[in-house]
Formats: structure tokens, C-alpha cells, sequence
């Protein structure tokens, strides 16, 4: 028997013929495939690797994709989605010795929607290691705050936003602008290479306003996804 397309279960059962081919469901998330199905060839996969090379790294929008490559932009949309869901969990080393937190924010549909990303980088090593959606409150920071507990040998580098002094350890914990150079050039560098979030010039600090769709990947990516580790989706198809 087939295994699962979507999960990879092994237990799946025959669900009928779909277009003179068997059919077969997943008993574990109840997903239906087709094996070998024909509407997927050569050209449809170099084609999703090209969208996902060149929206995370070459700033192409969802739109701009779907007029390159002649499709729907939902359907670019939806590649998307799934590259980043095939992403693995990212791991945060516990040998970070040096953290920065900051905060960027975005609208959303409107300027009366207003998103909130709070992201931790690792200084040394200039990466993203986590991040959390949400308000700019003290909660949404403590829910980062879990994912780099482990860390107890780190110190922590932020701005004077009150959250950052109620929730981080004092003893470690190091409150200056010029501690978080690194990560603000990491967040310049996000938005200067993903459409979606484009600035008007790269070193700026407000956004254009951008679709739901691409607050909707964030959400998908939420599962331990790098922000800057977007060009790893690349590796899912190539």
C-alpha cells in the first residue's frame, strides 16, 4: 500500500478511481492522494522551486511570481506554504553565549491591524534562532522567553522597551541601543529582500502595508521557522 503524501502513514486504504487512477485516504490525517499523479511533472516542480527560491530571496511577491510563471497567485501562495511546512523544527544550540531581542511590527490588511514580530537572534553567529507573533505586550515576549530558557549561560541584549527588563534575568541581562545593532541589521535585511515586507528604502524603519497571505506563512512557519532561513525552502525541491 501506498504511503501518505501528506504525513507519510503507512496506513492508508483504497478510496475509490479518480481520473482512471486509484485513490487512497490516510487514516491518520484523513488526506486523499493519487500515486504518480499526472498533473504533476518535471516543469510544475522546477517551477515551485524557482517561486520559492526567488520570493525568499529575491523578493518576488505572490503576484509578481504568478505573472512570471503565467498561474494563479493563490496558487503560488499555496507553494509557499507547503515548502515552509516541510521545513524542520529549528533548534536553538544551548552553547549561545550572546543573544539580541527586538521587536519589528507590520500592518495588516489596514493601518488599524497591526502585527508585532519579536525575534531573538544569536549574535555570533548572526542567525535568527526564534521568534513569536503577536501584540507588543509582556505575554507575547514571555512566550519567546520559553523557547530560549535552556540558555542559562547567555547574556541578553535589548533596547529600553519595558517587557524585555520584566521577563529577562537581571544578572544577565544588558539594556543598551548599541547591543542590538545586529539584530536591527537583521530585520533591515528581511525586509529589503522578502516582497512582502518591503520598505521604501532598505535602511528604513515603516513598512508598506501587506496581505494576509503572507501573515498567513508566518503562522505556518510558526512551528520553529527561521525568518531569515526562508531560502533553506529551496532544499525541499531541489
Amino acid at each position: 500500500m501506498a504511503n501518505c503524501k501528506n504525513c507519510g502513514s503507512e496506513k492508508t486504504v483504497k478510496n475509490g478511481i479518480v481520473r482512471e487512477k486509484q485513490r487512497y485516504k490516510c487514516k491518520d490525517c484523513g488526506y486523499n492522494f493519487v500515486v504518480r499523479d499526472g498533473r504533476t511533472n518535471e516543469k510544475i516542480v522546477a517551477q515551485k522551486a524557482m517561486c520559492v527560491i526567488l520570493y525568499s530571496i529575491g523578493k518576488g511577491s505572490y503576484s509578481m511570481l504568478a505573472k512570471i510563471f503565467d498561474m494563479w497567485s493563490s496558487l503560488v501562495y499555496r507553494w509557499i506554504r507547503e515548502a515552509g511546512g516541510k521545513l524542520p523544527d529549528q533548534e536553538i544550540s544551548g552553547e549561545i553565549r550572546h543573544m539580541e531581542f527586538d521587536e519589528m511590527w507590520h500592518f495588516v490588511g489596514s493601518k488599524k491591524t497591526k502585527l508585532w514580530i519579536i525575534k531573538a537572534i544569536d549574535r555570533c553567529r548572526r542567525r535568527t534562532v526564534a521568534w513569536v507573533l503577536g501584540n507588543r505586550d509582556t505575554a507575547t515576549f514571555r512566550r519567546l522567553c520559553e523557547k530560549v530558557k535552556h540558555l542559562e549561560n547567555c547574556t541578553f541584549y535589548t533596547d529600553n522597551w519595558h517587557a524585555f527588563a520584566k521577563v529577562l534575568p537581571p544578572e544577565r541581562h544588558v539594556v543598551e541601543k548599541s547591543g542590538t545593532i545586529t539584530i536591527e541589521g537583521d530585520n533591515s535585511n528581511m525586509r529589503h529582500h522578502l516582497g512582502a515586507v518591503h520598505a521604501s528604502h532598505k535602511s528604513g524603519f515603516k513598512m508598506h502595508s501587506y496581505g494576509r497571505c503572507f501573515l498567513e506563512t508566518l503562522e505556518r512557519y510558526d512551528c520553529a521557522r527561521n525568518l531569515l532561513l526562508v531560502p533553506v525552502c529551496s532544499t525541499v525541491y531541489l
